[in-house]
């Protein structure tokens, strides 16, 4: 639940970022301006995470936190904001894959199914004119996908190399931040709207802040796999307040989407919290003797 959550205050970005841009500000820049509020933020509330500074956290914030914000905008430029939105989503198929090739074993059908139900239903709600991109722009978009899978593969490896959520949190933002803030110097230029400082800051704080760390500590014992899926939720809470706070008319297929993405999300929450259930018991089994009653003991 704590994914789905994350997802839900993501959804909530796209309004602040509309009301950022009317202000005037690029899409790098308002991504920029939001990366840092969430730095201060997170330094603020995290304080902890930056007492053992590593470079492995720096070098994800560069190559995979920042890099996703940077190949957003540049994908936005090439396909269009709905297309991108429904690219990106071909990360939990990605991710299937993946983990298929590192267990060694089949991809699991349910999840394969899943994860193409849910790439249909982002790219009919957010492309309803079921617009295709030129092999320059889906390959864009496929490195796009590929950067926002890592975000939800390297966190299981970053927890066993020992680090805290904290540590992971805040080092890679700062990082994210620092290389946004050189990008945005050297393109767009830097600049401040004082009409967009309420925006940026719910974005910074709640969708950059408070939505990461309810991300990365669901991470802690959420399979990549359903994460991907749950996260689908992110367009489709974008789309219902599209409707009701910006006034935008969907589409008949746009509700098909969304109901599409809601129905795997369900479907993937009621599958993770079976996952948990047999993991306890199977864990439990082990705790306890052949009888049920008495520990396991070594023969001597």
């Amino acid at each position: 639940m704590l994914v789905a959550s994350a997802a839900v205050l993501w959804g909530t970005t796209g309004v602040a970022v509309a009301f950022s841009r009317s202000s005037g500000l690029t899409y790098l820049q308002v991504a920029h301006a939001m990366l840092l509020v969430s730095s201060c933020f997170l330094l603020l509330v995290l304080r902890d995470g930056v007492r053992r500074l590593n470079p492995y956290l720096f070098l994800y914030g560069f190559l995979v936190i920042a890099s996703f914000r940077i190949l957003y905008v540049i994908s936005i430029s090439v396909n269009g904001v709905g297309l991108t939105s429904a690219l990106i989503y071909v990360a939990p198929l990605i991710v299937v894959l993946y983990e298929s090739l590192r267990s060694g074993e089949p991809p699991n059908i349910t999840e394969l199914t899943l994860s193409l139900l849910a790439f249909s239903g982002a790219y009919v709600a957010t492309n309803p004119e079921l617009s295709i991109t030129s092999s320059s722009g889906f390959l864009i978009g496929l490195v796009l996908a590929l950067t926002y899978s890592a975000t939800l593969t390297i966190p299981r490896e970053l927890y066993a190399r020992g680090f805290s959520r904290n540590e992971i949190v805040v080092q890679s933002t700062l990082s994210a931040a620092i290389t946004l803030t050189i990008v945005v110097f050297f393109t767009d230029g830097l600049a401040v709207n004082v009409n967009s400082i309420p925006y940026v800051t719910y974005g910074g704080v709640a969708c950059m802040g408070v939505a990461v760390i309810l991300f990365y500590e669901g991470m802690k014992t959420t399979n990549p796999v359903y994460a991907g899926l749950v996260t689908t939720l992110e367009p489709a809470v974008s789309l219902i307040l599209s409707r009701t706070i910006l006034g935008e008319q969907l589409k008949p297929i746009q509700y098909v989407g969304a109901s599409i993405i809601i129905a795997v999300a369900i479907v993937t929450l009621i599958r993770q919290r079976g996952t948990t259930q047999k993991n306890l018991a199977r864990n439990l089994r082990n705790l306890v003797g052949p009888r049920g009653l008495e520990p396991r003991t070594s023969a001597v």
